[in-house]
């Protein structure tokens, strides 16, 4: 085995190893052991997850969301769009300091990702990412937005903005 070969394979040694002993590959059965499903059920977000049941793209979709409303409104919304790698439910610590400030906060999962549905022949793009936020937002009867995004999340805050103009603050 080549060198090459060996490190490749130490590193995936490496890399399951960890996962098997923090419980990613659990399975349902195991005490004691979450489950990490499509849905990813064994990681919870310290907000309730709501669904919105959508078509898109001719498929059926379920949106997860957090929808937190502060005890005192200041009558704004902000929406926080994750990162490539992140979820609604990263944002805790800004939800918190948003939500104290009187704003109701809306966090999707967007579609691919964390406990939103992931279709296999999807064609992601920050358009159709966009208008699935602003159709959710619609069923939610929130007409004005201030939209924060997180690296992609930031990409697709701007290309929501470009094609809500009336729409975001």
């Amino acid at each position: 085995m080549s060198m090459g070969a060996r490190f490749v394979a130490t590193g995936f040694a490496l890399f399951a190893s960890i996962l098997s002993s923090s419980g990613a590959w659990a399975s349902e059965g195991e005490a004691g052991n979450a489950v990490y499903d499509g849905e990813l059920s064994g990681f919870d977000y310290a907000y309730p997850v709501n669904r919105f049941e959508f078509t898109s793209q001719g498929g059926p979709m379920r949106m997860a969301y957090l929808d937190v409303k502060p005890e005192t409104p200041n009558g704004r919304t902000v929406v926080l769009m994750h990162g490539k790698n992140f979820c609604a439910g990263t944002w805790e610590g800004t939800i918190e300091a948003l939500s104290e400030a009187g704003y109701r906060v809306v966090a999707p999962d967007q579609i691919g990702f964390c406990k939103s549905t992931k279709p296999e022949n999807y064609h992601f793009s920050f358009h159709q990412l966009a208008a699935n936020t602003h159709a959710l937002l619609e069923t939610l009867d929130i007409d004005k937005v201030t939209v924060m995004g997180h690296s992609m999340g930031g990409m697709l805050a701007v290309r929501y903005a470009l094609m809500y103009p009336d729409g975001v603050e």
